[in-house]
């Protein structure tokens, strides 16, 4: 259960994300991103299990990717870069949130600035702990996606979408121990037509939707949960605007979402 300061911080936090987001008539961070549909490729680790069906069965799965820059900062400025996971699982959506950080074991647990979408270090930042039976069973993990790329990708929407559409970006799926190496279980395939998410604004929560078999773990989780809650009680001012433009970004949106159950967290 969460102590007195972890209910005060948090509190304080949501208390923060809402007047943020009031003040900019939607989202306090990611203000805005890029629509992909979404193929994971999961085959497991061939070295250990790892407790979850997520990182341990071979699945074949599909969804939605939202790529953003956390501030909006206009590029060339560096700003924090996000990966957006959406996908069905086990009957219900599931969701991961990655950004960039660090390379190196301490690095992967703080947000790193970028200039560029690839190549760089995705990570979770913020623990899960998995709950199956197997020698890693009920441990913590971070999970991480590592671009495959051969040469430099600007941070610029306007090259993400051209990139993507001239062949699918692709991501290594990544899990490690706190402190361990990281192992390779999967990929995500991002695949065209980019879509700009103006006219249906897609958002994510994955305190509400979880992986399957991964729990978020420790404190820093708890805080978080009610940031999610407060931001999204202010609705998008683009959503309203979309919908009386009625342009043909809102038909590729819908289209984008229709594998899954809640387009809009």
């Amino acid at each position: 259960m969460a102590g007195p300061l972890t209910t005060t911080t948090g509190a304080a936090l949501a208390a923060g994300f809402r007047l943020a987001a009031g003040l900019r008539r939607g989202r306090p961070l990611h203000p805005h991103g890029l629509l992909f549909d979404a193929e994971l490729h999961l085959h497991g680790d061939a070295a250990r299990t790892w407790g979850s069906p997520f990182l341990d069965e071979r699945l074949e799965l599909r969804g939605i990717a939202r790529l953003s820059r956390s501030a909006g900062l206009p590029p060339p400025l560096p700003d924090i870069l996000g990966i957006a996971l959406r996908w069905r699982q086990a009957d219900a959506d599931a969701e991961l949130l990655l950004a960039t950080t660090g390379h190196t074991t301490p690095g992967r647990r703080l947000l790193r600035p970028a200039t560029r979408w690839a190549p760089g270090l995705y990570s979770s930042l913020f623990p899960y702990e998995t709950r199956g039976a197997g020698d890693g069973g009920g441990r913590r993990v971070l999970l991480g996606a590592l671009p495959r790329v051969d040469r430099p990708l600007p941070a610029r929407f306007d090259a993400l979408a051209a990139a993507v559409a001239k062949e699918p970006l692709i991501l290594d799926l990544l899990v490690a121990a706190p402190a361990g190496p990281w192992h390779l279980f999967g990929l995500v395939k991002l695949v065209p037509p980019a879509m700009p998410d103006a006219d249906v604004p897609t958002r994510f929560d994955p305190t509400r939707h979880p992986v399957p078999g991964l729990s978020p773990a420790g404190r820093l989780q708890e805080l978080r949960r009610p940031a999610y809650t407060a931001a999204q009680q202010v609705p998008d001012a683009s959503a309203h605007e979309g919908r009386g433009r009625g342009n043909s970004g809102g038909s590729e949106m819908r289209t984008a979402g229709s594998a899954l159950s809640t387009p809009e967290a």
